[in-house]
């Protein structure tokens, strides 16, 4: 009787000891307050009444939020929306638990003060283009001082900095202005190099029309002798070739301008046989 009495007590003790840890989730076991070991997923036994479980630890990655205001080299007030990821290291749960009284507000409060020091020498223009870089300075700070602790930090997130409505405003005009400058400056660019482009087509054209009339005055000319020698081997004296051509001209031009102008024009020019021209009549 007295057996079955212990070996009744001694189940109970058994059962009493049994604990079951979930998955992703470890266990500190203290024996009389002091830490004892840790329990791993699965089934486990404590000492009913010397030990007990102190506390359970969640491996699962979490995110601890906040949202910190800094300011700016350009003294610009900003708010930073911060995520942090961060989950405890498996062989360092003790450490996590014993060391960190508040894990989230102590985590916070390093954030806080790793970024104002981080933004103190960066300006609002900067802080919008290069949040990934300090998201990176700040993973790897924390990442330094939270590993003695028992945690990593998976990875920092910084949204967009957050102004007031005037800041954002004079922002934007900023951006505008900028904006509208560098149109001006393509604009202008362009402009230059369409006036160029015109002037370099206008002294191709001029050079080529230049080069036309020099060659057409150089055929004009070798035809002009060709004529003369002509006259000369006719019997027509040199005076008489001389007026007979400057005639000719002046009759080209006066039919010239009356095809291509509005003008009317009256020769009043005397006959050629008043000019001394001797023209043979039979």
């Amino acid at each position: 009787m007295a057996i079955l009495i212990l070996l009744g007590l001694i189940a109970l003790i058994v059962i009493a000891g049994l604990r079951v840890i979930d998955q992703q989730t470890l266990a500190i076991v203290e024996t009389f307050g002091k830490f004892a070991r840790v329990l791993t997923p699965g089934l486990n036994w404590i000492i009913p009444g010397v030990q007990r479980i102190a506390c359970l630890m969640d491996l699962r990655v979490q995110e601890l939020s906040a949202q910190v205001e800094v300011k700016t080299r350009d003294n610009m007030f900003v708010t930073l929306p911060v995520a942090i990821m961060v989950r405890v290291l498996p062989e360092r749960a003790a450490d996590a638990y014993y060391q960190l009284a508040s894990p989230q507000e102590q985590v916070k409060t390093w954030v806080l003060n790793t970024l104002r020091s981080s933004t103190a020498a960066m300006t609002l223009m900067n802080m919008y283009e290069d949040r990934d870089e300090l998201a990176q300075q700040m993973q790897a700070s924390l990442a330094e001082r939270m590993g003695t602790y028992g945690y990593e930090i998976v990875s920092v997130l910084i949204d967009q900095p957050t102004v007031s409505e005037e800041v954002q405003h004079a922002f934007n005009g900023v951006i505008a202005s900028e904006r509208k400058r560098e149109a001006a400056v393509q604009e202008a660019e362009a402009k230059r190099i369409l006036i160029v482009g015109e002037a370099r087509a206008e002294a191709e054209s001029q050079q080529l029309r230049a080069e036309g009339l020099a060659r057409a005055r150089t055929v004009l000319a070798a035809s002009l002798t060709e004529a003369i020698a002509q006259a000369k081997g006719s019997g027509i004296s040199e005076q008489d070739i001389m007026y007979l051509l400057l005639e000719t001209n002046r009759l080209d031009t006066v039919k010239y301008a009356s095809e291509k102008g509005k003008l009317v024009l009256m020769d009043l020019r005397a006959p050629a046989s008043q000019a001394g021209l001797q023209i043979p009549l039979d």
